[in-house]
Parts: C-alpha cells; structure tokens; sequence
C-alpha cells in the first residue's frame, strides 16, 4: 500500500476540488458548458491515474464524487469502496459511502459509516489543523441526513463538535439556537447560542435572524401557543 504523505492537503483536494460551480454557472449556456468540460477533463485525468496505480485511493475518491455527481451511483460506490480497501486509514470515502446509503434509503447503515468516519477525523485533526474546513463542512451535511431522520441529538452533537473546532462558527452557534428551542424547549440555552452568534457577526443577515429570535422568544414565552416558526430555520 503507498504511504499516505500530507494527508490534510490530500483530504481537502478530495473534498473541495469539485470544479464547483457558482449560481450563475449553473444557468443554461456556456458557462455551464464550460464546467462540464471540466468535468470530463477532470475524470479523464482520474481515469489515467487509476489505469497506472489501481490503488490510489485519492484517484479513487474524487473519481466516485464525479461519478456521483453525473448520476453513475454505483460505479461511485464501487470507487469509494475500493479507495476503502486501498487505504482503510483513508477517511473520505467513508463520508460518502455513508451519503450513499442515505441515498439508498439504508439510513442505519449510512450512520454506521459516519460514525466511523468521525473517529477516524476526530485522531486526524488533532494533528491536522488544515482538515478544519473539510470536516466542517461534512459534519453540516451529517448533521442535516440526521435530521431527517428526527435523530436530534446526533444533530446537535454535530453542531457542538463543529463549535469545539471552530468557536466562531456562527452558523453552529445559531442551528444549535434552533435545535435547543424547537426540539427541546431550552430557551435558556438557545438565547445562550444566539447571543454568541450575535457576538460573532461575520454574517450580518444571520445575526439579524439571531436577533429577531430572541426577541420573538421574548414576545412568546410559552413554546406551546407560539405560532409558525418556520423563519428561524437556518
């Protein structure tokens, strides 16, 4: 098996190099043809490199994401699976083997991956501060899949873990807020995580929201005759 060497930039290379494409892009035109082709460029340098090392397990990964993204789901798993088998140590495809079983409606088996895919980034990033944003933005995605499942607390574990990694989440500190006072009825602790994401202020609109929920929470104090809260949602 090769040696993985720089394992958070290989990480963030896996996940974030997804040709990402902006609102604009995505409107009919060349624009759009134009990320499309660098999607087929994308794939045929990932195709290459898989045809000279079967086992690059980085190749594999981002390959399975393409794959995926064009609506070939089971070549995807079958990639993510055998980036797995490559390098078991390796802990993207198990985010994605786990979003595929969402997808599969098998949602206990997704959570399984998921859970081992935290343990294996919880030992990373506490030696891999570059895994920060990778991470982050994978525990806001489990966090929703959880969700939908009404597995609150598993959604709230997200956004605590997300806050212990980064203290200024703002976006943490409010779905936190919205999870303690919709799911739980702790208006204490929910004015405790919008107040904090007041404090923050890297987005103005979204401590705008903070805002005009404390002061609904004040101006409802009975969670049971509140009317429809649907603003809050973040």
């Amino acid at each position: 098996m090769k040696k993985v060497g720089g394992i958070g930039r290989i990480i963030i290379f896996a996940f974030l190099c997804t040709g990402a494409v902006s609102p604009g892009e995505l409107c009919a035109g060349k624009p759009f043809q134009g990320y499309a082709a660098r999607h087929a460029e994308e794939q045929r340098i990932l195709e290459k490199a898989l045809d000279a090392d079967p086992r690059d397990h980085v190749a594999a990964t981002r390959l399975g994401e393409v794959y995926w993204q064009k609506g070939k789901k089971k070549a995807a798993i079958k990639l993510f699976r055998r980036a797995i088998r490559a390098a078991p140590e390796y802990s993207p495809p198990y985010f994605f083997i786990g979003k595929a079983y969402f997808f599969e409606k098998k949602p206990e088996k997704g959570t399984a991956q998921f859970d081992i895919f935290e343990r294996k980034m919880d030992v990373l990033i506490s030696s891999d501060k570059s895994l920060t944003d990778f991470y982050v933005s994978c525990l806001y995605h489990m966090s929703y899949l959880y969700s939908t499942l009404k597995r609150y607390e598993d959604v709230a574990g997200g956004y605590k873990k997300i806050i212990k990694i980064k203290p200024d989440e703002q976006k943490a500190h409010y779905n936190l807020a919205v999870g303690y006072y919709k799911y739980y009825n702790r208006r204490q602790m929910a004015y405790k995580e919008l107040k904090r994401a007041i404090e923050i202020d890297t987005n103005r609109h979204l401590s705008n929201k903070a805002e005009f929920f404390i002061e609904y929470m004040r101006k409802n104090p009975d969670l049971r005759y509140t009317e429809d809260i649907s603003f809050i949602e973040e």
